[in-house]
């Protein structure tokens, strides 16, 4: 009983005390100032939307003469439409500049024209031309007459990265590789025998080894009428094309560029079809041991791709034929494809870095008609009576009009049985004098061969699938004269 009543007392205590505690907290809060309480907080503003932007991804690049040990590259981005509209400027240090100095810049979405400079300075006043040692503009309306550019400038797209390779010139600099008197390393298949033939990878690669080196491609034309550098009019050769689709077909041997199965016929293939294929997949330098750039993600480029990637090299362009079974065939989307080549070049302003040349006769006049102002070679058909003239010492032959400037050809020729030396000081000589007439040899990679045509005097050019041995021996030669 007891109990029970301890339990009820207790419970109205506790009631007690829970009525003193409230009504004490409501005295406070009556005879508080309402100015102490923490005032009302404003909504905080939210954070502003990242404007959209991207990236410029690039290299300047850096003729060996000219290369300073180190330095500052100095950047600055402006409107493509404006050029005191200045979007971005930035420096960055280096000291070894024999690969390239990379940079990047974020942008806001839009077309960019670009500005570089290098000098030993932490600044460069962009005003004043003699504060920089080297630059290269790459904008159509100031740039020079001699450099390529792309009209609408550099393309800022969201969350992506744009590239661009730019060489970087002295102010007094002749920047007209093909007519200079100095032998031209050309890197025939982009270099093949040192990276895949003709892959994005390829170029990258020759830049690195100096804009002195001369950018081979060959040219086909795709269904949709882009043209695509690849070597071959099918892909069974040099894409996995052949095990995916047709399986049952071997792929032509290495040394028959002109044997194909008829697998994946460039022709009758968008530009999209065809970039889905793998470009490295065959490529090997130790006889199918191993295939080091399968996988990687290779894929054919488009002509107009390399233009606004590379806009400062130089290209041999070899327009080549829809082919069955050797040289000579064409048909008329090989014309169209040359007036598409034609239109490329010039809309990015690419005429002075350019030799465009084909075997198949047809092809390569019908390009000049296009623009005649772009430098040709002769095809096999003009070629023959031409040697025939300089093997009989006739200077009274008339090369028909209108034709090239230059003549792609091999050191030896076999007709009709008849084995002929074609290059050598006599026959360079002779075109040179009597046609005004320059010759490119193709195609060496042997030691002893590179040897024997670095010696043949006014040579103008040395196609090779090896060009940075060719360049060793180039400037090895460049050294001991000196």
């Amino acid at each position: 009983m007891k109990s029970v009543i301890h339990r009820r007392k207790s419970g109205q205590f506790g009631r007690h005390w829970i009525y003193i505690a409230a009504f004490v907290a409501g005295l406070t809060g009556c005879s508080g100032n309402s100015n102490d309480q923490p005032a009302a907080q404003p909504e905080p503003e939210p954070e502003p939307e990242p404007e959209p932007s991207g990236r410029l991804v690039g290299s300047a690049i850096i003729f060996p003469e000219y290369r300073p040990a180190e330095g500052y590259l100095h950047i600055r981005a402006f409107d493509a439409d404006d050029v005191e509209s200045i979007a971005h400027e930035s420096s960055v240090s280096f000291d070894n500049a024999d690969e390239g100095i990379a940079f990047e810049v974020t942008l806001p979405l839009g077309n960019y024209g670009i500005a570089l400079a290098v000098n030993n300075e932490v600044s460069v006043n962009w005003e004043d031309k003699s504060t920089f040692d080297l630059s290269r503009m790459y904008h159509c309306d100031l740039g020079a007459p001699t450099a390529g550019c792309n009209p609408q400038g550099i393309e800022i797209t969201e969350n992506n990265d744009s590239f661009i390779n730019l060489a970087l010139y002295s102010e007094n600099q002749n920047r007209d590789l093909f007519l200079q008197p100095n032998i031209l390393n050309i890197a025939h298949g982009a270099g093949q025998g040192e990276r895949p033939d003709f892959t994005l990878v390829a170029y990258e690669y020759l830049q690195t080894l100096g804009p002195h080196i001369i950018f081979e491609a060959d040219i086909n034309g795709t269904a949709d009428n882009i043209p695509i550098v690849m070597h071959d009019s099918t892909l069974d050769r040099k894409t996995n094309f052949n095990e995916i689709n047709c399986p049952d077909k071997l792929p032509a041997p290495e040394d028959k560029h002109f044997t194909h199965n008829d697998c994946g016929r460039i022709s009758e293939l968008t530009f999209e079809d065809i970039s889905s294929y793998d470009a490295g997949y065959h490529w090997t330098q130790d006889d199918g041991t191993s295939f080091p750039y399968r996988d990687q993600g290779l894929s054919a480029v488009s002509l107009e791709s390399l233009f606004k990637r590379f806009p400062d090299a130089h290209y041999v362009i070899e327009l080549k034929p829809e082919e069955n079974d050797g040289v000579g065939s064409f048909i008329q989307e090989d014309l169209n494809t040359g007036v598409e080549v034609a239109r490329l070049i010039n809309e990015y302003r690419m005429k002075h870095r350019v030799t465009a040349a084909s075997f198949t006769d047809e092809i390569i006049k019908d390009f000049r008609l296009q623009d005649d102002d772009i430098l040709t070679a002769f095809s096999e058909a003009e070629a023959l009576p031409l040697m025939l003239a300089v093997f009989g010492g006739d200077d009274s032959y008339e090369v028909p009009a209108p034709a090239g400037e230059f003549l792609q050809i091999p050191e030896n020729y076999s007709l009709n049985g008849l084995d002929l030396n074609l290059v050598n000081d006599s026959n360079v000589n002779f075109l040179l004098s009597a046609f005004d007439l320059r010759v490119h040899v193709w195609t060496v990679n042997e030691n002893e061969a590179m040897d024997r045509m670095l010696s043949v005097e006014n040579l103008a050019g040395i196609m090779t699938d090896f060009p940075q041995m060719l360049m060793q021996k180039i400037d090895a030669k460049a050294s001991s004269a000196e």
